[in-house]
This record gives structure tokens, sequence and C-alpha cells, in this order.
């Protein structure tokens, strides 16, 4: 373990020289990709095996495509990072020639500001959202309360209009039941005068003679 720290510690770093390029790629050649580790030991590279396949793999493969990122492989990368997210590697194998590497650094460059973006308008919009929602409970509350209140003040207008018609009712009833009572009294003592009256003729009429 300790010669192994050693060793790492005392790895090149820095940019590849054509020389190291040159070794790695004979290097290659002759033994296929995938033995990494054993490359500094082999070819004579004092660079660690992960410097080695990510030299190779973004850099020296046969195969690489040079230049910009075309419009149709741009779209691609799109479509793809939608479904996927920040997999390159998986993205990279539908864009033959390009490297996760290569692709991971145009998407950082062109579109992460505009996805940041996109999502801060999102979030902008969720929040005007809920506030929209919650002014619109309120709104109702509001409306739902204006309505009891309102519903209370019609019933306690009627409840005073029908008390003031009974005490009305009663004040009236006590005001006309003593000349209803005279009124019928009088009436009667007019009857009964008649009455004896007319009867007291009659027996006047039978004290006077016969012709």
């Amino acid at each position: 373990m300790m010669g192994r720290g050693i060793a790492e510690q005392g790895w090149r770093k820095g940019p590849w020289t054509p020389e190291e390029d040159k070794l790695l790629s004979e290097y290659v050649s002759s033994n296929g990709e995938g033995r990494w580790s054993s490359v500094s030991r082999c070819s004579g590279l004092n660079r660690s095996g992960k410097s080695c396949r990510l030299r190779w793999v973004n850099y020296l493969r046969p195969g690489l495509k040079r230049g910009q990122i075309t419009p149709q492989e741009e779209g691609i990368i799109i479509e793809l990072h939608a479904l996927w997210g920040n997999k390159w590697s998986t993205i990279a194998r539908y864009l033959p020639g390009r490297t996760d590497n290569e692709i991971k650094n145009y998407w950082r460059t062109h579109f992460k500001k505009t996805d940041k973006s996109s999502q801060k308008q999102e979030k902008r919009k969720a929040l005007i959202l809920e506030q929209e929602v919650q002014h619109h409970h309120q709104q109702q509350q509001q409306l739902e309360a204006g309505e009891m209140k309102m519903v209370n003040t019609i019933d306690h207008v009627k409840m005073h209009e029908a008390q003031e018609m009974y005490f009305m009712y009663h004040n009236l009833e006590d005001q006309c039941s003593p000349v209803m009572t005279q009124d019928v009294a009088s009436w009667a003592d007019f009857v009964v005068e008649d009455y004896y009256g007319l009867w007291g003729g009659l027996w006047n009429l039978d004290d006077h003679p016969q012709g």
C-alpha cells in the first residue's frame, strides 16, 4: 500500500505531449483497450491508468469526430437528456465518434444556464399558482362569512317585524274590546226597551172599551 501511494504521487500530470500520445497509441494497438493499470509499467509512460484511459477514449481512439456539435447531434443530446438526465456515457452511445466528456462539456456550456432558468421559471409559476389558490380560498371564506351575516341580519329583521306585529295586534285588541262591549250592551238595552214598549202598548189596547 505504501509503495502504491508513493507511485501514485509520482505520476506525471498536466498536458500530454506528442511523444506520450505515440507511446499510448502503440501500447493500445499491441495490447488492446482495457488494461490501463499496466500501461505505465509496460509502455514507459509515467501516467496513471485513469489518465491513460481518459486520454485514449477522449482524444486518441480511432473514429473520434472532431469539430463542433452539429444541430442534429444537439437535438439528440437534448432529447436523450430529457429521458436520462446526466448519463453522458449512455447518451454518447447514440452519437458515434463523440465522447461522454465532450457531450457533458457541451451541455454545461450551452444548456446548463437555460436549464436553471427554466427551473426558476417553473418554481415561480408554482409559487404564483399557490398564491392564487390561497387568495381564492380566502375570498371564498369571506363570501361565505358575508352570506351568513346577511342571513342572520334578515332573520333578525323578520323576528323584529314579527314582534312588532304581535304587539300591535294585541294593543289593538285591547283598545277595541271595551268599545265592542259597550256597543253590545247598548244594543241589548235598546232591544229590551223596545220589546217591553211594544208589549206595553198591546196591554194598553185591552184597557180601552170597544165601541
